[in-house]
């Protein structure tokens, strides 16, 4: 049952319209400007707003920027949330992961490019914020490394760092995306190519490892 007065829904409601309408005036800006190039004046005007509204919904234009990353992070969990398939191999849950991934990411590269910059320069609080939402972001392909035999001999801790090691090939696989006008699909096929080769070394087992290190010392 629902206790809030009429009063209260309506301030709530606006105050969400007031939100929705200065993110949708600085994605609009940062992608046509550059996030340096663009004042906090020019986001409200836009958005319809004063700008003493970025500081009492935001706090500052770094803080409406990390709004927008927040925003694109919880849409691609959204968009995983129940669809991978389970009864596939790993390497088809890999491939519908990292589409989606892409697809998400790729949608506005330039904005791309300002919140990858981003992430270098805000504060230790926000960055513990990121990594909890990025942490529920990649759960999908922890827990196809987990449901998968090939790395049944590996420890949790282990297909953590795998994990880590996966979102660095990730992430550095979007940028021909920025550079070089690459297209979604192209960085898709890159990314999975590159961490083949991850999980291809993760599912060798110690044994395997043994072997590869003592033909390494007789040559």
């Amino acid at each position: 049952m629902d206790s809030k007065t009429p009063r209260h829904r309506n301030r709530e409601e606006k105050s969400a319209a007031t939100r929705a309408r200065l993110t949708a005036a600085a994605r609009k800006l940062f992608d046509e400007e550059g996030y340096h190039n663009v004042s906090v004046t020019e986001i409200a005007r836009l958005a319809g707003v004063t700008h003493a509204m970025i500081n009492v919904y935001f706090h500052s234009k770094a803080g409406l920027l990390y709004a927008l990353i927040h925003e694109n992070n919880a849409s691609q969990i959204d968009a995983l949330s129940g669809s991978v398939p389970l009864h596939a191999s790993f390497d088809e849950k890999l491939r519908h992961i990292v589409t989606i991934y892409v697809q998400g990411d790729l949608e506005d590269p330039r904005l791309l490019a300002v919140m990858q910059a981003y992430f270098w320069q805000w504060p230790a609080e926000t960055e513990f914020e990121n990594r909890l939402q990025l942490r529920q972001a990649l759960s999908p392909l922890l827990q196809a490394m987990r449901d998968s035999r090939r790395f049944a001999h590996r420890s949790g801790e282990e297909l953590e760092e795998a994990l880590a090691a996966f979102y660095a090939i990730y992430t550095h696989g979007l940028r021909p995306a920025i550079y070089d006008e690459a297209s979604v699909q192209h960085c898709i096929e890159l990314i999975l190519r590159r961490s083949s080769i991850l999980f291809a070394g993760l599912a060798n087992t110690q044994d395997a490892w043994r072997d590869h290190a003592r033909d390494e010392a007789s040559l």
